[in-house]
């Protein structure tokens, strides 16, 4: 009698264990939400998760634990996609992010088919530092806006922070090719001073233009709510 006490003990703490592990995987795993659902329903679902782990653990075994998991992973999996394309969907975000992608992808258009090979045809006529600032404009833009779209489009950041953080990745992605530029060159090689100059120049546009956008959009918004 007492070595089947000892062993249903021992199947319960076995149990409970694999029940708190169950919990902390579970916890990770809710980040398939979106946030807002997360907030709302996560603590509800991850308490309801791990009781049912737990009576199922003590009173089944390790099987029925394994039933849990295989029932809830066809769930999150359904449910996740599910509320993410809500999540999308809801309060305009789709058309949102359809009209930036459209947008941009006209700008990136303007300039590679329009600008570009304008500043081509003319450039033997332009002075040096002309060439390079509006070299650097078309060039810095691209990049900018597309380390932008990356930051933004995926939630990752947004408004002042999101064009802070541009600026700073495309601050570092110019030096890094200006510094390849120098090595490939050979010595004596030092970088230009004017595409340096045009490129800070440049820099301080698109990250002025983003700032003016982010800033309206923002205040927009602020008046639609009143």
């Amino acid at each position: 009698m007492r070595a089947s006490d000892g062993g249903t003990a021992d199947a319960g703490r076995a149990g409970g264990g694999g029940a708190q592990l169950s919990r902390r995987l579970y916890a990770i795993l809710l980040a398939a939400y979106p946030r807002a659902f997360r907030r709302e329903y996560g603590r509800e679902m991850l308490l309801v998760f791990a009781e049912r782990c737990r009576d199922e653990s003590r009173t089944k075994g390790r099987a029925a634990l394994a039933r849990v998991w295989r029932e809830t992973l066809f769930d999150l999996a359904h449910t996740a996609a599910r509320e993410r394309v809500d999540a999308i969907t809801r309060g305009g975000g789709l058309m949102r992010i359809l009209r930036t992608v459209v947008l941009a992808l006209l700008a990136y258009a303007f300039a590679l088919l329009v600008a570009a090979p304008l500043y081509v045809r003319n450039r033997e006529a332009m002075p040096g530092f002309v060439n390079s600032l509006i070299d650097a404009l078309i060039s810095t833009g691209v990049l900018f806006n597309v380390v932008f779209l990356i930051l933004t489009l995926p939630r990752f950041m947004e408004g002042v922070r999101a064009v802070r953080a541009a600026l700073v990745i495309t601050t570092l992605l110019i030096v890094a090719l200006i510094t390849l530029m120098v090595i490939a060159s050979g010595p004596p090689a030092y970088p230009n001073l004017s595409i340096i100059v045009a490129q800070i120049l440049s820099l301080l546009v698109w990250f002025s233009v983003h700032l003016w956008w982010v800033l309206r959009k923002r205040a927009t918004g602020s008046a639609a709510t009143v």
